[in-house]
């Protein structure tokens, strides 16, 4: 169940960027930045986890022009049918990316943690082994945003 999209036009970019949210967040004494998701999506990610080791291939696809950068985080859950995406303009959160370029951490969060009671804990780590690619792309959302993630 792979809901990566495809991209005609530059309005298709902003029709499917991610609505839900993300920010940076306090977890293990560390800055980590999360992605916010719908509760069901939430319920799905730790539903497949549960009793089991889990590992999750995340990449990220970068599109750019001469001012705008997009950003499409996908996670493939190994072993299942579940993947998602995630869409960003990045331009708007380079600093979300430079801490997970630091962390090497992502993190999701139900939109509505609240309404998961039966969950002990309201959030899902993913750990990104792949520094040199996460390098690699925090190299180019700063390069074609003109920014360091520090602003």
């Amino acid at each position: 169940m792979s809901d990566k999209k495809k991209y005609s036009s530059y309005d298709d970019f902003y029709r499917n960027l991610h609505t839900n949210g993300a920010s940076i967040i306090e977890f293990n004494n560390e800055r980590v930045p999360c992605i916010c998701v719908e509760n069901e999506q939430f319920r799905r990610f730790v539903n497949s986890a549960a009793g089991r080791k889990m590992a999750v291939d995340t990449n990220l696809d970068i599109y750019h022009n001469e001012r705008d950068v997009f950003v499409q985080i996908n996670m493939k859950i190994l072993d299942t049918e579940l993947e998602y995406s995630f869409l960003f303009h990045a331009n708007e959160i380079v600093t979300f990316f430079k801490v997970m370029l630091d962390s090497a951490l992502i993190v999701l969060s139900p939109n509505d943690p609240s309404s998961i009671s039966e969950m002990s804990e309201n959030i899902f780590a993913i750990q990104l082994p792949k520094r040199d690619r996460l390098e690699e792309a925090f190299r180019i959302i700063s390069k074609h945003t003109n920014k360091t993630g520090l602003e």
